[in-house]
């Protein structure tokens, strides 16, 4: 317990550290039109707000924050997966028709959009066109016969290497080994009455199963007999009845899709107590024992079934889609079907989508197929939205990958995030060397703009996969905060992650690698009220606490939110911050090695309106002599600044922008 009262004194001192010069007292507001600076906010629906009190967020309880979320500056929310899905984050999607009902109904998404519409906010929908989930019904039916409609759909195969070899799969531009996951692909089913015989008594185990007329038996009532049959995956344990030594019989009504196992316990699968069919030796034939094994215990299932694999980049629960050659992709099923599903949401009102794992939908990542690809399925997406709007349907895409190599997507998107802001800010922070950082995203933008001269670089700090920034910035509150103002500076259209304004941090290497760890619910007034049931318990609980809550960091000025609040205003409320273009400083540049803390540059947008930016990254204050520059108006600063004559002082971790 006092351990646990340390930290969080420790975490409200983090967040109290660093004196800025604000005076919030109430949420900022906007007036209409007022929100001009591209800001995005990425939450987590599970986690975000939860508005009926069953630990799961929804979409009333985004809807109960939008005051929240556009004081913060917001002109557009991406959700986090929608849809149902296999799992609590929603990327193994089994309906991209449907809303997860955990979220709440097709009516609270409605409102949800209205209401977000009403405070000039967007909403993105999460898109995931490389896999779906494992349980979703094309892949069900997928696997019920070669001859299915939805075989295709997937990359399935008795026999990958040779299948790729000939040219078989047009999204596989290389084998991957560890890719390919085990199928049974058939009729693997049985309905009707069936007698099941185990042979414990010799040194191989066997189950013999016959069609029988015989009554149906219920399962035996006398506990000292432990062997049991499991039928279907959602069945239950029957008790058999012992015949002659180590020998057990049942005569059971069968309704299986797939077979059956074999149990010497009826609560566990462990210590070996699973019994079924030996690998590739899994389809079992009436009236002929089968051999049994607890060490590779198989499915042993009914028909005459084929053992496949199928291709998942991400694991055998996320079976990877098929849209066949590039050149014809827009007539395949899943683009077909996924496509019309995206109508209906635009039909309601979805404003655009983000788009997940893109480079991973034509295996080579750096080919053109990818592009390609995502240019069809924008104008596909474009042509619907545009027949209700006069505008184009926005679309973002996660390219996990450096600016060189995202560079060549934007012949087929208008959007992608630059994770190569956040490498390269990062570095600046940790190493306290700004001179080089506008040379760096000025280069960027010159590859994105070689590609589609209204390229859009998504700037963000980090997002639900990655390490949290304030964990690689040591959970320095002064770093931080300036990590806010590059962000709010920059060329670009910036993105916030949920909790990245609160000073959040974890890392998702921790606990075993559960990502959940930095996808913290947020914490609005008090912990208990969060968000966490989906998380299952992976949540360290230093975060849920009152001090570091929006209610207390809303009353502190000085705390990392209110920064927030400052620079997200300053970015909305200035033309050259929100749409402008970035230039070199003639003197504070890369090229000044001197001043290696400085990062300068100036934001000047298409009718002429221009501001300077500065920041100093070090730890001691700097004084610049910008005779060249009007310093009569600030339009946002951090730290220690002052101004006399044509000078201007930085104090350590300050920044400051002036109207030019």
């Amino acid at each position: 317990m006092k351990r646990f009262i340390v930290l969080v004194a420790m975490a409200a001192a983090l967040l109290t550290a660093c004196k800025d010069p604000l005076n919030t007292d109430t949420l900022p507001s906007y007036a209409s039109g007022e929100k001009q600076g591209h800001i995005s906010y990425q939450l987590l629906i599970y986690s975000f707000a939860d508005s009926d009190g069953d630990g799961i967020g929804d979409f009333n309880g985004i809807r109960s924050k939008l005051d929240y979320l556009d004081a913060l500056g917001v002109s557009a929310i991406w959700l986090s997966p929608a849809h149902p899905a296999d799992s609590y984050h929603g990327y193994d999607v089994t309906d991209y028709s449907a809303l997860n009902p955990k979220y709440g109904t097709e009516a609270d998404f409605k409102a949800l959009l209205d209401a977000a519409h009403a405070k000039g906010i967007k909403i993105y929908m999460d898109y995931v066109l490389n896999h779906t989930g494992k349980g979703h019904p094309w892949f069900a039916a997928a696997k019920k016969s070669e001859s299915s409609s939805y075989f295709n759909w997937y990359n399935i195969s008795a026999n990958p290497a040779a299948d790729y070899a000939a040219g078989k799969f047009p999204t596989l531009n290389g084998y991957y080994p560890n890719e390919w996951h085990d199928i049974t692909v058939g009729d693997v089913g049985y309905k009707g009455r069936l007698h099941f015989k185990v042979d414990f008594s010799g040194s191989t185990k066997t189950l013999t199963v016959t069609e029988s007329s015989a009554p149906a038996q219920s399962s035996n009532t006398d506990s000292s007999v432990q062997m049991f049959v499991w039928q279907g995956y959602s069945g239950k344990a029957e008790r058999m009845y012992r015949s002659a030594g180590e020998v057990y019989e049942i005569t059971l009504d069968v309704d299986s899709d797939w077979g059956v196992l074999i149990r010497t316990s009826d609560s566990t699968w462990d210590n070996g107590t699973k019994w079924g069919a030996p690998a590739g030796k899994n389809v079992l034939s009436f009236g002929t024992p089968l051999a049994l094994s607890n060490t590779d215990a198989q499915d042993i299932l009914f028909g005459q079934a084929t053992r496949m694999k199928y291709q998942g980049a991400f694991g055998s629960w996320m079976p990877d889609l098929n849209y066949g050659s590039v050149a014809t992709a827009e007539q395949s099923g899943p683009f077909v079907a996924l496509a019309e599903t995206v109508d209906k949401w635009i039909g309601m009102g979805v404003d655009g989508l983000r788009l997940d794992a893109v480079k991973h939908i034509y295996s080579n990542e750096t080919g053109t197929q990818n592009p390609s690809f995502l240019g069809k399925w924008y104008d596909r997406c474009n042509a619907s939205y545009r027949k209700t709007h006069s505008e184009d349907f926005y679309m973002v895409a996660e390219v996990w990958m450096g600016a060189g190599q995202v560079a060549p997507y934007y012949k087929g998107l208008p959007a992608c995030f630059e994770f190569d802001f956040w490498e390269r800010l990062k570095w600046v922070l940790n190493q306290r060397t700004g001179c080089y950082f506008a040379k760096d995203l000025m280069g960027y933008r010159r590859l994105y703009a070689a590609q589609r001269s209204n390229a859009i670089a998504a700037t963000k700090l980090t997002n639900h996969d990655e390490t949290r920034a304030a964990t690689v910035l040591g959970r320095d509150l002064a770093k931080l905060k300036q990590a806010a103002a590059f962000l709010m500076t920059a060329e670009g259209e910036p993105y916030i992650y949920q909790g990245e304004e609160l000073g959040y941090w974890g890392k998702d290497s921790d606990d075993g690698g559960r990502d959940e760890l930095v996808r913290t619910p947020i914490v609005w007034d008090r912990a208990a009220t969060s968000a966490q049931k989906d998380l299952g318990g992976h949540i360290d609980l230093t975060l849920l606490t009152d001090e570091i809550s929006v209610e207390n960091q809303k009353k502190d000025a000085n705390s990392l939110l209110n920064t927030y609040f400052h620079w997200t205003q300053a970015r909305n409320r200035s033309k050259a911050l929100s749409s402008g273009k970035m230039s070199a400083h003639a003197i504070y540049n890369d090229s000044n090695t001197g001043l290696k803390s400085i990062a300068a540059w100036y934001m000047t947008a298409t009718d002429g309106d221009r501001a300077l930016v500065l920041h100093n990254v070090g730890s001691s204050a700097v004084t610049l002599e910008l005779g060249g520059d009007k310093l009569s108006k600030q339009l946002a600063s951090l730290g220690e600044v002052s101004v006399s004559g044509s000078t201007v002082t930085l104090g350590a971790s300050s920044s400051v922008v002036f109207q030019q």
